[in-house]
Formats: structure tokens, sequence, C-alpha cells
């Protein structure tokens, strides 16, 4: 569950969605470690899960966020992701590639 800008430096309490921008990243395979994905989901160890962060209204405008499973959310600037993204309210993005994906030992 959201409880909060993930902009570290931010912590503006998600109360509702009503602005800023959402993100869902889909994961196959998701197994400890697992940074920033709740425990439940890496100890269940699904084929697929779904985890969202969100990003405050002031905060989406200067920021946009990448994921994977070793370092977790990660702030990426704007202007670098605006192309892609434009204005949607909600951005979903699947895994890009296996390898920032892979499960401890082993490797495709």
């Amino acid at each position: 569950m959201i409880s909060h800008c993930a902009n570290p430096d931010c912590k503006v309490p998600f109360h509702y969605y009503r602005g800023g921008r959402l993100y869902r990243f889909d994961l196959r395979h998701p197994s400890t470690p697992c940074n920033d994905v709740p425990n439940a989901v890496c100890s269940l160890k699904p084929s697929h899960a779904a985890v969202f962060f969100w990003l405050c209204e002031e905060c989406s405008r200067r920021h946009s966020l990448k994921f994977n499973l070793r370092e977790g959310v990660t702030l990426a600037p704007l202007p670098n992701t605006l192309k892609r993204h434009g204005t949607a309210p909600v951005v979903a993005i699947s895994e890009p590639t296996p390898t920032q994906c892979e499960r401890p030992g082993t490797s495709d």
C-alpha cells in the first residue's frame, strides 16, 4: 500500500489519488532480495507481481521513477523520461531485461 511520495526527500502523505503520478512496475519471478517490494510478495515467489509507487504533484514535475529488484525504486530526472511518459497520471512499466531482475543463483 502506498503511504507517501516515493521521493525520499519529500514524504508527502498519500491519502487518495488527487494529483502527481502513479507508477506500476510489473515484475516477473520476484524473489529475495527484493528491494522496495513488500516481503509478502517476495516470500510467496509468484510468477508475476505488480508494485506501485506514487510521486506527488511537485515531485512528478521534476522526476520520474525507475525500478529493478536489486536497487529498488530510484528517482530519474524528468527531462530523460518526459518523451516516453508525457503527462499521463498513471505509468505502467514491465521489467526491461531479465538480467536486471534475475533470481539469485541463476544466470540467464
